[in-house]
């Protein structure tokens, strides 16, 4: 199986949303990997559902979709903000928030990661916000070396993020 055109699809969509829909206030996350590449990701923080032709599409998190450094998205099936509490990260998304990490810059992406376990702790999730913390462990390759799929890379951080078309 060949998941690569999958991941780069799924990415590239998701950072395609989140740029041209923007947001109207400065919201941030921050995080620290270690394993395959040792970085601190830092930026821009967006969340809210992408809708598709039928209307329906997945919820999303995204964390540093602008950064150079890299990013880190969440996906749930449903498109339902999800309230407080932690939430077990899946390999398959249609039974649970599914985990992608990109480091590098959109432009010049420098690997790709899929969670295969940790949590998304979320402490506060009011209509425009949400906040909390994540933890996870992943595996993927780098850009230099793709058909290695071994790499292991551990992430975790901080956010609080805006509805990707809240207004002030």
């Amino acid at each position: 199986m060949y998941p690569k055109p999958i991941v780069y699809a799924l990415a590239t969509c998701t950072l395609t949303v989140v740029l041209a829909a923007g947001t109207a206030s400065p919201s941030r996350f921050e995080a620290h990997t270690t394993g395959a590449k040792e970085l601190t990701l830092g930026g821009s923080a967006e969340f809210g559902p992408v809708r598709g032709t039928d209307g329906a599409g997945p919820f999303v998190l995204t964390l540093g979709a602008q950064s150079a450094t890299g990013a880190v998205l969440f996906t749930a099936a449903d498109d339902i903000q999800p309230g407080p509490g932690v939430y077990r990260l899946s390999t398959d998304p249609s039974r649970g928030i599914h985990a992608l990490v990109l480091t590098g810059s959109p432009d010049r992406p420098t690997g790709v990661f899929r969670a295969r376990g940790g949590e998304l702790t979320i402490t506060g999730s009011r209509g425009d916000r949400i906040e909390g913390s994540f933890q996870l462990d992943a595996i993927g390759f780098e850009a230099a070396n793709p058909n290695d799929e071994t790499r292991e890379l551990s992430v975790h951080g901080t956010f609080r993020a805006l509805f990707s078309g809240a207004r002030k």
